[in-house]
């Protein structure tokens, strides 16, 4: 578990890992230097939880994917279940999980669904992957840390994260998705809540039902904004990070994870190339812009990214 200034939801989730029918073997908490009541909160849970809860607090704020960072290699289990601060798992769900895995042999990473609710906790009827099938977005991009559980053999080959990427479930999960070794488990085990202060916005995290209407039209006016083009330079640097990332992990990686790897990598080339192109096309006056858009619509270089809306954004400029 990664925390920062969770005080107001913390002792929520921390009792709900009390509560599990499978209790966890230890708890690695690293806090990211908070300066409300979250650490005290830990310590008192530290006093009468029924298993090891290691609580340390970094020497300077690491941020969000640092924090998990510093986390994660704190851990020693076969197993290590990714917490975030402010949810509540189901009773059961460290057992189904723990149950799925050895059923699933070959699975790196295993991901469950979750309940969306309110700040409150209230249930809106609603699902994780429920709403990412009724807007849909493809399952790959379901890769919420905090609904992962995830081997020992895939975090010995992925870390250290990469400094400087944003999302460490991107990461660890997107990698056990390119190596075919991701697992979703459609039950739903922890309720996810949704608050102002979430760091995540995804638009399938909505606690109303997202149609695909709604995504494509939301994809368009996202695009649309002022400060696309600078979300899309920083997005092209963040694919340069996981490039190499995946470059560093393809020289020590076992035999039977190469191919996949070599694909993964020249794939993430690949977009980078087609978002390099997107960059210059948008640079350039309104015909020769068209002109370019229609090129590499006809050629497939919207195709990872966002199809006919990122065309769109493009012919703008």
């Amino acid at each position: 578990m990664a925390t920062y200034n969770g005080a107001q939801y913390l002792a929520a989730q921390l009792q709900s890992f009390a509560d599990q029918t499978r209790p966890p073997d230890e708890l690695i908490i690293t806090d990211d230097c908070s300066s409300d009541e979250t650490e005290s909160i830990v310590r008192r849970f530290m006093e009468e939880a029924p298993f090891t809860v290691e609580f340390h607090r970094n020497d300077r704020n690491l941020g969000y994917c640092g924090n998990f960072n510093a986390a994660l290699m704190k851990t020693n289990g076969d197993l290590v279940f990714l917490s975030d601060q402010d949810d509540v798992w189901l009773p059961e769900k460290i057992e189904h999980m723990v149950g799925l895995a050895e059923e699933h042999p070959d699975a790196l990473v295993l991901m469950n669904d979750a309940a969306l609710t309110d700040s409150d906790l209230n249930e809106v009827g609603l699902t994780k992957l429920g709403q990412i099938r009724s807007a849909g977005i493809p399952l790959e991009r379901f890769v919420m840390g905090c609904c992962a559980c995830v081997r020992r053999e895939l975090l010995d080959l992925c870390l250290p994260i990469p400094g400087g990427l944003r999302g460490h479930d991107d990461w660890v999960v997107g990698l056990a998705g390119s190596l075919n070794a991701k697992f979703v488990e459609p039950k739903t085990l922890q309720y996810y809540r949704r608050h102002e202060s979430n760091e995540s916005q995804f638009i399938a995290n909505r606690t109303s039902r997202v149609t695909r209407s709604q995504a494509f039209f939301h994809a368009v006016q996202v695009s649309l904004e002022k400060d696309a083009p600078e979300r899309v330079r920083a997005n092209v640097d963040q694919l340069k990070i996981f490039m190499r990332g995946v470059q560093d992990i393809e020289q020590r990686a076992p035999v039977k994870y190469q191919r996949e790897l070599l694909e993964f990598r020249e794939s993430i080339q690949a977009r980078i190339e087609t978002e390099e192109r997107r960059i210059d096309v948008r640079r350039k006056w309104i015909v020769p812009r068209a002109l370019g858009v229609m090129y590499l619509l006809v050629n497939g270089g919207y195709r990872q990214s966002n199809g006919m809306k990122s065309a769109l954004r493009d012919l703008v400029g």
